[in-house]
């Protein structure tokens, strides 16, 4: 019997019901009435901060946007350049580095280009034009004969996976085919295909095309031949380069002087003396006296026909 009464539970230990609710404040609704004006007030702030994020965001990708607008509208490298002092460090003072470059490039200031260019993939690095400018100056340095430059930064270019990476493979096989290397080459231009072919639509047709060129030697460069004249076109003087001068030699050619030719006097023709023309003797005065007969002689015919005329 004593056991049984120790069993029964005490009306001080009864269970209370199951569905019976504590009537009594949680902790975290007692932590909520005391603190309530300082999350209130906490709360306000937070507030303020994400708008006042939200609007000097908005403000700084505005002048962002004016900046950009204003190196689109730089035309000239003197202009170019004061953008790019006014606004480094920004992505608009970086792009204005690659503009200048292009213009430099453009004017046959090949040096001062690759400069430029060397300046922005140093200065600014998260560029999103970085990859491009790493391509560009590789460009610049393949076209000078610089090669190791050349393949140092079209292998950066092709570390940083964009697009322009798909084409610094090509050109580096495109190098080291003119090496000689055909089998870099090749692998070059598979790679090309492989990782960019699907992304790019023209570049497994340009590897496919490079690769066709390994093995072979490259064409020897032939001049034009010069363009036939025209009928009736006066034909332009030709230029001939002097010929070397000798020191030892006078500056002017000494020339001979000619004999003077002997002439010598013709014969003068010997003219006959022309005949004297024989004149009749002048008539003898007729005396007026009456001759006297004189005596006949006799007269000898060949006196009269042998004497001279007068």
């Amino acid at each position: 019997m004593s056991e049984k009464s120790e069993q029964q539970p005490q009306p001080d230990q009864a269970p209370s019901p199951i569905g019976e609710i504590s009537q009594e404040p949680s902790s975290f609704e007692a932590f909520l009435d005391a603190h309530q004006k300082k999350l209130i007030i906490f709360g306000i702030f937070i507030i303020i901060a994400l708008v006042a994020y939200v609007v000097g965001d908005g403000l700084k990708q505005q002048k962002l946007e004016n900046y950009s607008a204003e190196v689109s509208a730089a035309r000239t490298l003197p202009e170019l350049e004061t953008q790019a002092s006014e606004k480094a460090g920004t992505n608009a003072g970086g792009t204005a580095l690659l503009r200048k470059a292009q213009l430099q490039w453009r004017d046959l200031q090949q040096p001062e280009a690759i400069e430029t260019l060397e300046s922005f993939v140093s200065e600014y690095p998260d560029h999103p034009a970085y990859a491009s400018g790493l391509a560009s100056l590789a460009s610049y340095q393949h076209k000078m004969g610089n090669l190791e430059g050349a393949k140092g930064n079209y292998g950066k270019a092709v570390e940083e996976e964009a697009a322009i990476s798909s084409m610094a493979l090509i050109y580096l096989g495109d190098i080291a085919r003119g090496e000689g290397n055909d089998e870099a080459a090749g692998e070059y231009y598979d790679r090309a295909s492989s990782e960019y072919g699907d992304i790019h639509a023209n570049i497994r047709q340009i590897a496919e095309r490079h690769s066709k060129l390994l093995g072979v030697s490259t064409p020897t460069e032939v001049k034009p031949a010069p363009p036939a004249p025209k009928p009736g076109a006066a034909s332009k003087p030709v230029k001939v380069d002097p010929l070397p001068t000798n020191p030892d030699l006078p500056k002017k050619p000494v020339v001979p002087e000619a004999p003077d030719p002997v002439v010598t006097e013709a014969p003068k023709p010997v003219t006959p003396a022309a005949p004297k023309p024989a004149l009749p003797g002048d008539p003898k005065p007729v005396d007026p006296k009456p001759p006297v007969p004189e005596d006949p002689k006799p007269e000898t015919p060949a006196a009269s026909e042998d004497s001279p005329s007068n």
